[in-house]
């Protein structure tokens, strides 16, 4: 069965929505929306067959399900009007500003009986998949750091700072990969351009089962590789995992999975020295984003034909990471750490 989708937004990320739906072929048929006739000329001279609908109520009344992938403040009310006419949401990350609106639109997919898909890139990502397994499988044993950096020298978007754009990504993945939640927060952010977000972004977290992490995230930091979406940008997409027995460095933007198995032992004077093998063989495959973002959309298409719930979901992939983002705000504001509890 072939899904009607809507595209609502034709900026760099949503041409990659485009590619994804094109490699993904004759399981979807779709047609997209943006109120700038110059992004629509720009895309149509990309996909040339590609049809647009006139308005966002015109192309709802086509679809079966809608990918939002316009600018953040716009998410809430845009969900909001899929979910109404009863269609099927794909919800770009950040999902929506706060935890509050989140839960909001939790509940209101739950009443309309919609599937809801976070867009979660990383937990769709061959190396984010392969370093969860090996958690879960207890390869680590106990976890004590998970760390993440999301970080470059590129552009200060304008509906959004670092939380929103870059730590959110984080604040899902790591609790994640661990399978315990986040249950304090401790966070400093800072707005070095002056324009009034959070461009600079620390926020440390105290997880459920005792391990500490960590997440960098800004876009006015040293970059390492040249970012995959957006051009002359330069980035750093890196998740560090330590448990008792194995040792973890991932870094998505050069496609490198170092896995080193070991621990600790006591050693002469009473030092306790490092047994940690070489680094691991075994390399999860490589994905560029055209291939993550088509298996994030292969698996909403198939939870809309089945009608079975999406795992990243809105209540694991909207309101879980978002009280994080919620915390870290309050924490930066009050000077102190927070628990979750507060933010329920």
């Amino acid at each position: 069965m072939s899904v009607r989708i809507l595209l609502l937004g034709c900026g760099a990320f949503g041409r990659v929505h485009l590619r994804a739906l094109a490699r993904l072929g004759a399981a979807a048929e779709v047609r997209a929306f943006d109120p700038d006739a110059a992004m629509r000329g720009a895309v149509a001279s990309e996909f040339a067959d590609l049809r647009f609908a006139e308005s966002v109520e015109a192309g709802l009344a086509w679809c079966d399900a809608a990918i939002i992938a316009t600018p953040v403040p716009t998410h809430a009310a845009l969900a909001e009007a899929v979910l109404r006419a009863d269609r099927h949401l794909f919800l770009e990350k950040p999902a929506v500003e706060t935890a509050r609106e989140a839960e909001a639109l939790a509940r209101l997919a739950g009443t309309r009986g919609r599937i809801a898909q976070v867009g979660l890139y990383f937990r769709f990502h061959p190396k984010a998949l392969a370093l969860r397994a090996l958690v879960a499988e207890g390869a680590f044993g106990p976890l004590h750091y998970l760390a993440a950096r999301f970080s470059g020298l590129k552009r200060a978007r304008g509906d959004s700072g670092a939380l929103l754009n870059d730590a959110v990504h984080f604040a899902d993945l790591l609790p994640w990969i661990a399978g315990a939640p986040v249950t304090q927060v401790f966070a400093q952010l800072a707005d070095p351009l002056g324009r009034g977000r959070e461009d600079l972004a620390l926020v440390q977290l105290r997880f459920a089962d005792g391990a500490i992490g960590l997440i960098e995230a800004g876009c006015v930091l040293p970059g390492r590789w040249p970012d995959a979406v957006v051009p002359g940008a330069e980035t750093r997409k890196e998740v560090i995992v330590a448990g008792r027995d194995a040792l973890a460095e991932v870094d998505f933007a050069a496609e490198t999975f170092a896995l080193r198995r070991g621990r600790h032992a006591p050693g002469p004077g009473g030092a306790w020295l490092p047994g940690h093998a070489a680094r691991d063989a075994s390399e999860p495959p490589a994905a560029d984003p055209v291939a993550v973002v088509a298996a994030e959309l292969a698996a909403f298409i198939d939870a809309v034909a089945t009608r079975r719930a999406p795992e990243a979901g809105l209540a694991s992939g909207a309101v879980a990471p978002a009280r994080i983002l919620d915390a870290a705000r309050r924490s930066a504001q009050e000077g102190r750490m927070v628990e979750l509890e507060e933010i329920a």
